[in-house]
């Protein structure tokens, strides 16, 4: 093959550098849109999980008023067991959030009372679970006993609705018996925060993660992080990027802040958005895949496309001049 004329070689140069403004450009155009787009999105779904964590802590504070306003009766002789359903009913109208309240009364020789009002298939049912479970052997129960002052805690199997539960509860003693302990418990039901969860917008561009103070994972689509309760700590561990642990400090510290790390669940980029509930000092926060985002806009497809055609169109155009111009 001749080399290629001078002429040839120099229109070349000329297509190859139009060619590269011209990509360059388009480049810097994806680039510009896609970080809107980016900046965009975050924001809506940093709005949408604030909201959200918003409507837990309000459905939590319930579980807390409950608990605290069924204890301050006992304790002072105002609410009797003989009362006691007619109580669990008004507390569970008034706070349509619960999924259970019980309450522990001290029998005679060790027994245990423990009527309770739980939302079934079917409505609300007034039951006595120390007539249909061990409750001492229950994982609510250990919970409860371990408490010295009121405290969230979950996620435990409700052994009598079969359900998973954040759970808030506190102990209590009878008028003039000090040694004697009961205790009260509300509950939300983790299948509800799971409903919740899939609501919310950033179930688009990847899901939502429900964490405890303690980092626990009370909801997850990954549905056996719930019940092994999983943390931020043990999979950084698993899969050794450190940055996950931020996730539970500031669920500790109840704090808000977003941090880009990779995905435990897929191995992916994202970026992570919490959201504090202050009233159990837990988080929510929303996990997005960027490469969803990108992925799922058409505009921003098309401009990847045209970037590719000029690069080949560029690379064409250069190579035909040079070979045209080596056959002269």
């Amino acid at each position: 093959m001749s080399p290629c004329s001078p002429r040839s070689a120099v229109a070349a140069e000329l297509v190859l550098a139009l060619g590269l403004v011209l990509v360059a450009l388009q480049a810097r155009e994806f680039f510009r849109a896609r970080a809107s787009l980016l900046q965009a999105v975050y924001e809506d779904v940093a709005a949408a999980t604030r909201a959200a964590a918003a409507d837990l802590d309000a459905a939590q504070r319930e579980c807390m008023t409950a608990v605290q306003g069924l204890i301050a009766d006992l304790a002072a002789g105002r609410l009797s067991f003989a009362d006691v359903e007619r109580r669990l009913a008004h507390e569970a109208a008034s706070h349509p959030h619960l999924f259970g309240v019980v309450v522990v009364f001290p029998g005679s020789g060790g027994a245990l009372l423990v009527p309770a009002d739980i939302r079934g298939v079917k409505g609300r049912t007034h039951v006595r679970l120390d007539r249909s479970v061990d409750v001492p052997g229950t994982d609510w129960y250990a919970f409860a006993a371990a408490q010295t002052e009121p405290a969230w805690g979950g996620p435990v199997r409700g052994t009598w609705s079969g359900h998973y539960l954040a759970l808030f509860c506190g102990p209590w003693s009878p008028p003039g018996r000090p040694s004697a302990r009961g205790h009260v418990c509300a509950s939300l039901s983790l299948h509800d925060l799971e409903a919740l969860r899939q609501s919310l917008p950033a179930g688009r561009f990847g899901y939502t993660w429900l964490l405890s103070r303690e980092g626990r994972s009370l909801s997850h689509p990954k549905v056996d992080w719930v019940r092994a309760a999983r943390t931020p700590d043990e999979l950084a561990e698993e899969t050794g990027d450190p940055r996950l642990r931020e996730l539970g400090r500031r669920a500790a510290a109840g704090e808000a802040g977003s941090l880009q790390a990779a995905d435990p669940l897929t191995g992916r980029a994202a970026v992570m958005i919490q959201a504090p509930i202050p009233a159990s000092g837990g988080s929510l926060i929303a996990v997005i895949l960027r490469d969803d985002i990108v992925a799922a806009e058409p505009s921003l497809r098309r401009r990847q496309i045209d970037i590719v055609v000029a690069v080949l169109a560029t690379l064409t155009a250069t190579a035909t001049l040079l070979l045209t111009g080596g056959r002269r």
